[in-house]
C-alpha cells in the first residue's frame, strides 16, 4: 500500500523551483515589453489590447458614472473592482504592473490545478508536466501580452475547485464563493453551477448562489451605491447576455468556440478580414449558406448533445471529490464552457489547465490501461502541438497563416482530444472512485467519503 501513495513533502522540489523562476523572468520581460508598447503607441486613437481599452474607458465609469453603452468594457460592474486601482497610473505603468500581477495568477494556478490531482491519488509525471506546460504556454502569453482577465478569473476558480475537494462545512463555504467570484468576473464559470447541482452537492451550490449576490450585488453596491450598481449591471446584461442567452446571437464568426466555429462553416460570415491599405478584405470558408436561425439552432443543438453526453458519462454517484473521476470531469466542464461561449479565442483556451492535468495523470498512471495512457500522451503531444500554430511559427504558411490556424480552429480540436483522452481513459470504477485521505492520504477501501478514510467511522 505504501508505493500507492503520492508523494506529499514540505520541500519544493528543484523542477518546481526552476519553474517559478522562469515564470517570474518571463513576466519581468513581458511586463517591460508591454510597457514599451503602449508608451511607443500612446498617440493612436484606437486602443492598444483589451487592457489598455480599459484604462480609457473606466475612468468615465469610477468618476463621471458613465453608462455601458458597448462592449469595451465586456465585464461586470464587480470587475471594475480589480482594474480600478490602476487608472491611478499612466497607461504604460498600468500595462506594466498589470503584467506583472499575472505572475502570481500563473503560478497559482497551476499550483492548484497540480495538487487537485495529487490529492485524488494521481500525480503528473515530469516528461508529462513538460507537455502540460508546452501545451499551456501559448494562451497564457496571449493572455498576458493582448491584456487578457481569463487568469484573473481562473485564480479563484481554480482556488474554488481546490477547496471542494476539502470536504468540510467551511471549505464548501470557501468552494462556492470563489466559484461564485469567478462568475461575477466572466459569466463563462456559470456551468460548474450545473456540475455542483449534479454532483449534489448542495451546500456548496448554496454558498455559489449566496456567493453570487455577494459578489455582483452587495459589495459593487457598497462602492458604486446601489443605484448605480443596478443601473450598470441592467446595461451589461442587455449588451452582453440579452443577444446570446435569449436570441442565440453570436456576434463573432473568428472565434474558437462552437457557436463560432459553425457560424463560419455554415453561414456567408467573414473568418477573417484584411484591411490592406485601409481597404476591406474579408475572406469565407463557408460550405454552404444557411440562414442564422438555422446556424443558431445548430450550434445549439451541437452543444445540447455534448452536455447529455457529458451527463451520461458522469452519470455515476461520486462520493468525494478527493478521486480521479472529480479531476477528470471538472476538467470536461472547463473545456465545454470554452466550447459553449458566445466569444472565445487563443486566450480563453488558459482554462484547459485542468484538462492538460486530468490527461497528464492518465498518462503517468499505472492504474490506467495501456491503452488510455497511450491516447493520453497522444493527447498532450497533439495539443502542444497544435498550440505552437497560434504562436509567429504559423507565418511559414505564409501571409494568413495565423488566419488559417484560427479559422480551423486547432484550439478547439485540441481540447476536444483531451476530452475524449479523459473520456476513454481505461479507469475501472473502483479507481476512478476511489477516495483519498487526508493527512495520511490513504485510500478508502470502498470508494467512501473522506471522513470515512481518515477516521474509519
Amino acid at each position: 500500500m505504501e508505493n500507492d501513495v503520492p508523494r506529499v513533502g514540505l520541500k519544493p522540489p528543484l523542477p518546481l523551483i526552476l519553474g517559478v523562476v522562469v515564470v517570474l523572468i518571463g513576466v519581468i520581460v513581458l511586463a517591460v515589453q508591454a510597457h514599451h508598447k503602449i508608451e511607443h503607441n500612446m498617440g493612436r486613437h484606437q486602443h492598444i489590447d483589451a487592457f489598455d481599452s480599459y484604462m480609457k474607458v473606466l475612468p468615465g465609469f469610477l468618476y463621471q458614472n458613465k453608462p455601458y453603452t458597448s462592449d469595451r468594457f465586456p465585464l461586470p460592474p464587480f470587475a471594475m473592482l480589480f482594474v480600478a486601482p490602476y487608472t491611478h497610473l499612466s497607461r504604460p505603468d498600468a500595462q506594466a504592473a498589470w503584467v506583472l500581477t499575472k505572475a502570481v495568477m500563473i503560478v497559482g494556478i497551476f499550483m492548484l490545478a497540480l495538487s487537485m490531482v495529487r490529492r485524488a491519488g494521481g500525480d503528473v509525471p515530469l516528461p508529462a508536466l513538460l507537455l502540460v506546460c508546452a501545451g499551456w504556454f501559448f494562451p497564457v502569453i496571449g493572455d498576458v501580452q493582448e491584456g487578457q482577465m481569463n487568469l484573473l478569473m481562473l485564480l479563484p476558480l481554480a482556488a474554488g475547485l481546490w477547496m471542494a475537494q476539502v470536504e468540510t462545512g467551511w471549505g464548501d463555504a470557501a468552494a462556492g464563493l470563489l466559484v461564485a467570484m469567478a462568475i461575477c468576473i466572466k459569466v463563462t464559470p456559470l456551468a460548474f453551477v450545473a456540475f455542483f447541482v449534479y454532483r449534489r452537492r448542495w451546500r456548496i451550490t448554496g454558498w455559489l448562489v449566496a456567493g453570487i449576490g455577494v459578489w455582483l450585488f452587495v459589495v459593487p453596491a457598497m462602492v458604486f451605491s446601489w443605484r448605480q450598481n443596478m443601473a450598470w449591471l441592467g446595461q451589461w446584461a442587455h449588451i452582453m447576455l440579452k443577444p446570446y442567452l435569449v436570441h442565440g446571437a453570436v456576434k463573432f464568426s473568428n472565434g474558437e468556440s462552437i457557436p463560432e466555429f459553425v457560424k463560419r462553416l455554415l453561414s456567408h460570415s467573414p473568418a477573417w478580414v484584411n484591411k490592406p491599405h485601409g481597404l476591406t478584405e474579408p475572406h469565407y470558408i463557408n460550405i454552404v449558406n444557411l440562414s442564422s436561425g438555422a446556424v443558431e439552432w445548430i450550434s445549439r443543438g451541437i452543444l445540447l448533445i455534448l452536455a447529455v453526453g457529458g451527463a451520461w458519462w458522469a452519470r455515476r454517484s461520486m462520493p468525494s471529490f478527493r478521486c480521479r473521476r472529480y479531476v477528470m470531469e471538472i476538467a470536461c466542464v472547463g473545456a465545454f464552457m470554452l466550447w459553449a461561449s458566445e466569444r472565445t479565442w487563443v486566450p480563453h483556451y488558459v482554462t484547459l489547465i485542468f484538462a492538460l492535468m486530468a490527461v497528464g495523470m492518465i498518462a503517468g498512471d499505472a492504474e490506467a490501461s495501456p491503452a488510455a495512457r497511450g491516447r493520453a500522451w497522444g493527447a498532450l503531444g497533439l495539443t502542444a502541438f497544435f498550440m505552437l500554430w497560434t504562436s509567429d511559427i504559423a507565418k511559414v504558411l505564409g501571409h494568413n497563416g495565423r488566419h488559417y490556424v484560427n479559422v480551423f480552429d486547432v484550439v478547439l480540436w485540441s481540447s476536444l482530444a483531451l476530452v475524449l483522452a479523459m473520456m476513454f481513459s481505461g479507469y475501472l470504477p473502483a479507481v476512478a472512485d476511489r477516495a483519498w485521505g487526508g493527512k495520511a492520504m490513504t485510500p478508502t477501501a470502498t470508494g467512501g467519503n473522506v471522513g470515512e478514510a481518515i477516521h474509519g467511522s
